[in-house]
């Protein structure tokens, strides 16, 4: 049995508390703080022995590059930055933390894991809950079951330009700031990975389950804007299904091993 009393004994549940964000705001910087005085970001700001820093040519200037804010760096318990420049600062922070090992050897995965596990118990109680996934992007917790599909890993042969588009679709479908238009393009960026599978998709499915995986994004104004195409349903809820069903049907044709056609 793990745990203090209280959530031993069921008292706690993250999923039911919220904080707001200027609380959330604190956390983080004492995350940060704590990661900050293990030595976790001394090979991004300050490389270490024979390797240079990661955050070139200097931590203020790449953060102002990548984050956008000037006067980011260095992070300290006076930091007061709204939402969107905090969550991509952690997504920065999680993908350049570093754990130094003996013999100079930087361990990045476990690093990263001892991050997101920290960070993730603040970012569920924000709102309705955030979560920063293995991939190192902040998005919005998918309902129950549904989310296995956006961190199960696709099969080892999958060629890079396949894995890019997935991954990127999945970013860009439940990133916090996801409006309609970007959750269309995340679907249709499915479709196209499953387009070059079509002609041999349909030797291991039926001639309508075909038509059903192609004609939902041809008839329901996803990927062309014909006049005789159906527009007015609800998108939020159609979305979420369009998407989760074309992830698993992407999932099971890699897994199937099929060929792309020549």
């Amino acid at each position: 049995m793990t745990g203090f009393y209280a959530a031993r004994n069921g008292h706690i549940n993250l999923d039911e508390i919220k904080i707001p964000f200027h609380k959330f705001r604190e956390f983080f910087v004492d995350t940060y703080m704590y990661f900050e005085e293990k030595g976790y970001f001394k090979l991004a700001f300050s490389g270490y022995h024979s390797t240079p820093r990661l955050m070139s040519p200097s931590p203020e200037a790449f953060m102002f590059t990548h984050v956008g804010v000037n006067n980011i760096f260095p992070i300290s318990y006076e930091y007061k930055q709204n939402k969107v420049t905090t969550f991509t600062l952690i997504e920065v922070l999680h993908k350049y933390i570093r754990k130094i090992e003996a013999f100079d050897f930087y361990e990045e995965k476990e690093a990263q894991k001892e991050f997101r596990e920290m960070i993730n118990k603040y970012l569920i109680c924000l709102d309705e809950g955030y979560v920063l996934s293995e991939k190192g992007y902040i998005i919005n917790i998918p309902e129950d079951g549904l989310g296995k599909l956006f961190t199960q890993d696709l099969p080892k042969n999958t060629d890079d330009p396949t894995t890019q588009r997935v991954e990127t679709a999945i970013k860009m479908f439940f990133k916090y700031d996801s409006n309609e238009t970007e959750k269309m393009k995340a679907i249709n960026l499915l479709v196209d990975v499953l387009e070059p599978y079509r002609k041999n998709l349909k030797q291991v499915t039926t001639e309508k389950h075909d038509k059903l995986i192609f004609e939902i994004v041809n008839q329901y104004g996803i990927r062309h804007n014909r006049i005789t195409e159906k527009t007015d349903y609800d998108k939020p809820i159609w979305y979420e299904w369009m998407f989760h069903y074309y992830l698993a049907t992407v999932h099971a044709t890699l897994r199937l091993g099929l060929n792309k056609a020549k």
